[in-house]
C-alpha cells in the first residue's frame, strides 16, 4: 500500500497544551516522513471530539499524548477512550515531561499505549516509533517515493 492510499485511513493527533512543544513535535514528525500531517489538539476533550467526528471502521489513529494538561488530562482521556472505544484502531504514544516511573508503569496498563517517550520528542524516539509494527504505515517508506 502506498503512503497516499494508507493516509486516507490514518490520522495523527498531537495532544498537548503547550503550543510550542506541539509545533515542535509536528515539525519533527513531518521531517520524519509522517503522513498525513499531524492534527494538534490542545487537550484531551478536543482529541476525543476529533476522534468521534472522524471515527470509522478501518480507520487508524496514532496519538501522541501528553499526560499533564488542563480541561482533560492524558489519564482522563485514556479512561474515557476505554469507556467508549471508537470503531477505529487507536495507538497511543505517551509523550510527557514526567520522570515518575509510576506514570510509565500506569501507562502500560492501557492496551492502546504502545510506547512512552520523554518530552520533547527526540529523533531517537521517533526512530523507535517508526519501527513499531502497529504504526509503520503512518510513515512514508522513502523507497516507495
Amino acid at each position: 500500500m502506498s503512503g497516499s492510499a494508507s493516509s486516507e485511513l490514518c490520522e495523527v493527533l498531537i495532544v498537548d497544551d503547550d503550543k510550542v512543544v506541539a509545533l515542535l513535535h509536528k515539525n519533527s514528525l513531518r521531517s520524519s516522513q509522517i503522513e498525513p500531517a499531524p492534527v494538534i489538539c490542545d487537550n484531551g476533550r478536543k482529541a476525543l471530539e476529533y476522534i468521534a467526528a472522524h471515527d470509522g471502521t478501518g480507520k487508524k489513529f496514532l496519538i501522541l499524548l501528553d499526560l499533564n494538561m488542563p480541561v482533560l488530562d492524558g489519564w482522563k482521556f485514556l479512561k474515557k477512550l476505554n469507556k467508549n472505544p471508537p470503531q477505529a484502531k487507536v495507538f497511543i504514544i505517551i509523550v510527557t515531561s514526567s520522570i515518575n516511573q509510576k506514570d510509565h508503569l500506569k501507562a502500560q496498563t492501557y492496551g492502546q499505549v504502545i510506547h512512552f517517550c520523554r518530552k520533547p520528542l527526540s529523533a531517537g524516539c521517533i526512530l523507535k516509533i517508526k519501527d513499531l509494527e502497529q504504526v509503520r504505515l503512518f510513515f512514508l517508506d522513502q523507497k516507495e517515493q
